[in-house]
């Protein structure tokens, strides 16, 4: 596929969290590496992908690091920030582990999210037994998605219905949610998470939001036709690899 439509795929794409968008973004500049006119290409790139909802807060940030540089060590730079950000979800699964102590019982997700797959698969490395709950996500049913790549993982997968949430909440350990952007009280994720939030804090089940530290803002900017704000509590707990914030 060629570079401009790789691009504009990211740009019109509804079913994926910002990490994995952010992911996507720097293979696709990498596969500009060693053609003569990728300056010029890379501009366009990062001008059309400001077109991208800004509850994405992983892939702003991003173009944010990467336009300085365009017109230097433009590879040197990206290749730095990958490095960066490669592994966050390591910390952020230690700092899970420290701060529960999972049981076999099934964890609730919700929607798509990068993040959270590299979490529940290493979860899944190091814990016996592991197995989750995903929620189709209406609409777009990007949960449908997650599920499929969870199971060609290794993760034992039931699939359920939005609505059927608090049929199987009982029965759940904890929730863990992906996060596309944050502030000290309130979190963005796809519609459905404050239902999530609710109903797991009202059988006093944690729900854990994880996040890296790309995603704080001062103010929270999202279409509220595919999202919602949450607000953060006793139960609704923050994880970033900097530790849990609240």
């Amino acid at each position: 596929m060629a570079f401009e439509q790789r691009i504009e795929q990211i740009v019109a794409d509804r079913q994926h969290g910002s990490s994995w968008l952010a992911a996507e973004i720097c293979a696709a500049f990498l596969s500009l590496k060693g053609t003569g006119d990728y300056r010029q290409r890379v501009h366009w790139a990062l001008s059309r992908l400001r077109n991208v909802d800004t509850s994405m807060a992983v892939v702003h940030h991003l173009i944010g690091s990467l336009n300085p540089i365009v017109d230097g060590d433009f590879f040197a730079g990206l290749d730095r920030y990958q490095q960066r950000w490669a592994n966050v979800h390591l910390p952020i699964t230690h700092v899970l582990l420290q701060s529960w102590n999972f049981s076999s019982a099934p964890i609730l997700l919700h929607s798509h999210s990068g993040l959270v797959q590299q979490v529940i698969g290493e979860l899944l490395r190091l814990l016996e037994n592991l197995n989750v709950v995903q929620t189709r996500s209406m609409p777009g049913a990007e949960g449908e998605i997650q599920a499929r790549q969870l199971r060609e993982g290794g993760v034992p997968v039931q699939l359920i219905d939005d609505d059927q949430v608090a049929a199987f909440a009982a029965n759940c350990q904890a929730a863990i949610l992906g996060v596309d952007q944050f502030t000290a009280d309130r979190f963005v994720n796809k519609v459905g998470s404050g239902l999530i939030t609710d109903t797991l804090s009202s059988l006093g089940k944690p729900v854990f939001v994880v996040g890296d530290s790309r995603k704080r803002v001062s103010t929270l900017h999202f279409s509220s036709s595919l999202f919602e704000a949450v607000a953060f509590g006793a139960c609704a707990r923050l994880v970033t690899e900097q530790g849990i914030q609240r």
